[in-house]
This record gives C-alpha cells, sequence and structure tokens, in this order.
C-alpha cells in the first residue's frame, strides 16, 4: 500500500519517505515484483548470518526473478553500524544499482548509510519488529568511539512480512516495544529544545505516530503470544514512528534524553569490547528513568537554579568521567555549553511557563510505562539488562555530554536535580 494509507494523519507532499509500505502475511512474497519497480540490477543483498535463514522463502523467490543479477554479502550476526563496517560495504558495492537490506536494525541501518554514501536506492525487507528505523531518514553510527546520528536517504519501499515477524526472536519484538515507549518522554524534550534553545518543532510528526503507538501499547498483552494482530499493529507503529523523524527534519519526535542514556551504555560497551544489547530493550528501561527525572523536575515550582560551572571545570570532569571517550565527547559537550549561561537566564525568566506546558504533555509516570512492557514480558528492570545500579547512575548523571543536544538530563542539573537526586531517581523509576 501507499505510506500514505498506514497512517491516518495526512502528510503533506514534499518529504524523502518510501513509497510503498507492505506490512502483511505474505509480504515477503512480493519482494521480486517491488524490487522490479525500484531497483535497477546489479544489486547487493545484505544479510547477517540470522536474517538470511529468517526470510529464505522470500529470498528463493526474489533469486528466480533477479538471476545472475545480483551478489550476497552476509555479515557477522555481530555485526556493527560502525564506519568500517560501512566502508566494507560500500567496496562489495561497488558499480551496483541498488541494495536490499535483509535484516532489522543493524543491517537497515548499514544498507541504508551506505546506499546513500553510493547515491543508489534500496528496499527493507524486514525480519523483525524490533526498532523504529526502517522508515527513517538517519541512521545512528558508532565513528569514533561516539554515537552520532547522520542523515540518510529511506528506503523505496518497506515490506514486513507478518509470518516473518511472528518467527522473529521474541526478543527483539520485545525491543521494538521498548524503543516506541519513549515517544511521550521524546517529544517533551523536543519541545524543550524547541522553547529553551530553538530546535526546530512540529506537532505534526507527534499526530503521525500517536495513534499507531496508543494501538500497540494496548495490544501489548499480544506480543508474547506472537500474536499475528499485535505484531502487525507493532510493524505499523515502528515504521510511522521513523516516518516522524523524517517529517520532523530530525530524531528528536523519538529520541530524548532516554536515548543518550542507551547510546551511552553502547559506547561503554564497545569500548570495553562487551556485546551490545538490544537497542530497544535499553530504551524502555532508560525511558522508565527519564520518566522519573521528569516527575521531580515538574514537582518544582520554584527551583533554585545553579549557575554553570567554568568550562575548563567542565572539561576535567568529562576527562575524568568519560575516560578513553573523553576525546570525542569534548567537543559536542563544548558547543553546548557555550549556550549554558544565556540558558540560564531564559529559564530563570520563563520557568513557570515551560513547567506549566510540560505539565500538559501529559507525561506517564514510570508505573504506567511498566505496564506493557510488563505484559509484552519485556526488559523493565536494569538486572534484566546486566546493567549495575553505579553504571545506571553514571550514565545518568554523564549522558547529557555526548550529545550537542538539549533534553531533560540538562534542564535537570540547571534546575539543581541532579547530580544530588540520582539515586532517589532511579529508585523511583523502579528499574
Amino acid at each position: 500500500m501507499l505510506l500514505q494509507d498506514l497512517c491516518a494523519t495526512p502528510i503533506p507532499p514534499g518529504f524523502s519517505l518510501p513509497e510503498e509500505v507492505f506490512i502483511h502475511p505474505g509480504a515477503g512474497d512480493r519482494l521480486g515484483e517491488v524490487a522490479s519497480r525500484y531497483l535497477n540490477p546489479p544489486l547487493l543483498v545484505l544479510s547477517d548470518e540470522n536474517t538470511r535463514k529468517a526470510a529464505l522463502g522470500p529470498m528463493e523467490k526474489f533469486s528466480r526473478a533477479f538471476s545472475g543479477q545480483w551478489r550476497e554479502m552476509v555479515l557477522s550476526g555481530h555485526a556493527h553500524t560502525d564506519d568500517p563496517t560501512i566502508a566494507e560495504v560500500m567496496t562489495e558495492g561497488g558499480g551496483i544499482g541498488g541494495i536490499l537490506a535483509v535484516g532489522s536494525g543493524t543491517i537497515n541501518d548499514i544498507a541504508k548509510a551506505a546506499a546513500t554514501r553510493l547515491g543508489v536506492p534500496y528496499l527493507a525487507l524486514g525480519t523483525a519488529a524490533s526498532m523504529n528505523g526502517y522508515a527513517s531518514g538517519i541512521v545512528a553510527v558508532t565513528s569514533n568511539g561516539l554515537k552520532t546520528t547522520l542523515a540518510a536517504t529511506p528506503p523505496r519501499a518497506i515490506l514486513l512480512d507478518t509470518e516473518i515477524l511472528c518467527a522473529a526472536p521474541l526478543a527483539l519484538t520485545q525491543a521494538g516495544l521498548g524503543d516506541l515507549l519513549s515517544k511521550p518522554v521524546s517529544l517533551a524534550d523536543w519541545w524543550l529544545s524547541h522553547q529553551v534553545e530553538g530546535a526546530a518543532y512540529s506537532e505534526l510528526p507527534g499526530r503521525i505516530v500517536s495513534e499507531a503507538i496508543d494501538s500497540i501499547l494496548a495490544e501489548a498483552a499480544g506480543i508474547p503470544a506472537r500474536s499475528p494482530s499485535a505484531l502487525e499493529t507493532l510493524a505499523r507503529a515502528v515504521v510511522l514512528s521513523g516516518v516522524s523523524m523524517v517529517v520532523a527534519g530530525s530524531s528528536s519526535p523519538a529520541s530524548g534524553g532516554e536515548h543518550l542514556i542507551s547510546h551511552l551504555w553502547d559506547m561503554r560497551a564497545l569500548a570495553a569490547g562487551r556485546p551490545l544489547r538490544l537497542h530497544g530493550a535499553q530504551v524502555g528501561v532508560a525511558t522508565l528513568i527519564t520518566s522519573a527525572l521528569y516527575q521531580r523536575v515538574l514537582s518544582i515550582r520554584s527551583p533554585e537554579f545553579v549557575p554553570p560551572r567554568l568550562w575548563e571545570a567542565e572539561a576535567e570532569r568529562i576527562g575524568a568521567e568519560h575516560g578513553p571517550l573523553a576525546a570525542t565527547v569534548l567537543p559536542e559537550a563544548e558547543q553546548k555549553h557555550r549556550l549554558a549561561a544565556k540558558r540560564l537566564e531564559f529559564l530563570r525568566r520563563e520557568w513557570a511557563g515551560i513547567r506549566e506546558r510540560l505539565v500538559s504533555f501529559g507525561i506517564p509516570s514510570p508505573d504506567r510505562l511498566r505496564k506493557p512492557l510488563l505484559e509484552a514480558g519485556a526488559p523493565h528492570t536494569l538486572a534484566e539488562l546486566g546493567v549495575s545500579r553505579e553504571e545506571a547512575r553514571q550514565t545518568l548523571l554523564n549522558a547529557r555530554d555526548i550529545r550537542n543536544r538539549y533534553t531533560l538530563l540538562d534542564l535537570a542539573y540547571e534546575l539543581g536535580v541532579l547530580p544530588d537526586s540520582a539515586d532517589e531517581v532511579l529508585e523511583e523509576s523502579g528499574v
């Protein structure tokens, strides 16, 4: 179907979005037909050792349709979206007319980045409803140890076969729900950055995705049973969440302070040589933390604003807290610090109105957000992620440094909630 048919809210023309999205049983059987419409051979098919097996049926039909006109690159199941891997795919893809991504988060991101840099179109055959990046116009890339968000071109079409999605590992499906859980908090963060720093803001992206996310939260109990209806609803929600980012021109509608926490967990894991956890699982737990932080921040009517420290003192703190990652973190943090005094002046003057507007977002409490995670059997505690309380505390205190983007994590420092109340916030989050 056309993308617009998937969304209850009209999407204005002019955005770089997938032209067609197929979410139904047997959608993979249309792969050859859809690829013929949008891709010119020779093609590169990108998958990993797990996703290739998940899509055997559709790939057999694709192989017959494009006999001798494609080559395949199968990555390790532990591949990362980083500069060396993207460069490797680009080298393999020399002279191609398009890329077919067979997989979910990592495979889709690598294919999207490589296709954008090669200037060729790509299609996404999703094998799990595990994240909201299928339709988005961005890619989260690890570059020199730093998680960065880069602009990229979305796929021309997306195929999400619910039979394949239902057969995906349950943890991946649960991660998709966790990734979507952040919307109420990230939308508030986006409006906050608009008010405090003038970031572009529109209510349309929130409207595009709200109904779909509300629907899957209501169907969360169907996830452990692999209900086809629940998986179709989840798939629709993750696609529309990606669309909301394209319309916004940034990841802000779906990515706030909770994503910075998840990104810092990833950065530290990579630096230590540890395997990465599922992105959406981390986001779900981090959202409980930022929800608790919002409850505490919004309870303050007359804050005692904390003046910004000198940059030299902040740079010393960042060096101590981020260790080997400090060199990549410092430029982002320094850019944001330049406006610290101006931000504080604005907050002193406008806090009452800012607080009132943030309250109107109706940010759910940690208990309300935990309910769908429990129903879905998804991770909702630090222990389930293998994150210690001290690691969570340190991440809560330092995640603001890694991105030149204003979020609740910055506001909590300027209002004096952090660092002193970090332990209380973690306790109130219930993680």
